[in-house]
């Protein structure tokens, strides 16, 4: 054997030595999901802290060490969510359906997105995959509730809301906008029945101290609808300019019938 030959032949061995066998790789690639997984869970705990940068940084770790997790782009969304990075959000929802093609959870999200930002036929998209994956995600039935009620498709709203409260019975969010549905169907004892639902699973609910004041109006109630505007602008002060708009409407109206 010349030189040359002897080369080649040195070279192939050492080649074949070093290729990682089967189990190699699977012990690597589990090395990088546990690093992974402990980058998410200090995310995690970021999040938790309102620390959003923090997390943001620990989901870059995860994503840079194991671009394979779906969770780390679906988490990373949520915190830029947080912090009104809308379009970067959706990004990571997307690359997250994009790894994970039956990730209900970013289905959600990204529909839910689509939907602040007035995109409501992707929107609709997102929330039915995300309900057809995920059958049981009540927040997916709620989000599409929003969805159909702006698209003036009440019937399918009021489902939605209904299956939500079927599947998380105290879904505040849910109450509240089927409370909406029912007071604009002129039936206001059953939409003040789920305001008083959704302020008793959540008492800081000022959207629905506000629509509850709204519903007393319409009946005639000045001094109860003004004790709920009350505590909706304790609550949240800002709100007084749209609240004070939409209750003169609504005594205006009442006028009008009598």
């Amino acid at each position: 054997m010349n030189g040359q030959n002897r080369l080649v032949t040195l070279l192939i061995f050492a080649l074949t030595l070093c290729w990682p066998t089967p189990a190699t790789v699977a012990q690597a690639q589990a090395s990088r999901a546990a690093s992974a997984a402990s980058y998410l869970k200090r995310g995690d705990s970021w999040i938790e802290k309102g620390e959003l940068d923090r997390a943001i940084a620990d989901y870059n770790l995860a994503i840079a060490t194991d671009p394979g997790q779906a969770a780390a782009y679906l988490y990373r969304g949520k915190a830029r969510w947080a912090k009104g990075d809308l379009e970067e959000a959706i990004d990571d929802y997307t690359r997250a359906i994009k790894i994970n093609p039956r990730l209900a959870e970013a289905y959600n999200n990204r529909g839910s997105l689509r939907f602040i930002q007035g995109d409501l036929e992707r929107a609709l998209t997102d929330l039915d995959t995300a309900t057809k994956l995920s059958p049981r995600l009540a927040a997916a039935y709620q989000n599409r509730g929003l969805v159909r009620l702006h698209k003036n498709d009440q019937d399918g709203a009021m489902a939605d809301f209904d299956q939500a409260i079927a599947l998380d019975p105290r879904f505040a969010d849910a109450y509240n906008n089927r409370g909406t549905i029912w007071k604009d169907r002129g039936d206001l004892n059953r939409a003040i029945a789920d305001f008083n639902q959704a302020i008793k699973l959540n008492p800081q609910y000022y959207v629905a101290y506000a629509n509850r004041g709204l519903a007393r109006l319409r009946q005639g109630k000045e001094a109860e609808a003004q004790r709920d505007f009350g505590q909706c602008l304790k609550l949240n002060p800002r709100l007084k300019p749209l609240l004070e708009q939409r209750a003169e409407a609504e005594r205006q109206q009442l006028a009008a019938r009598q």
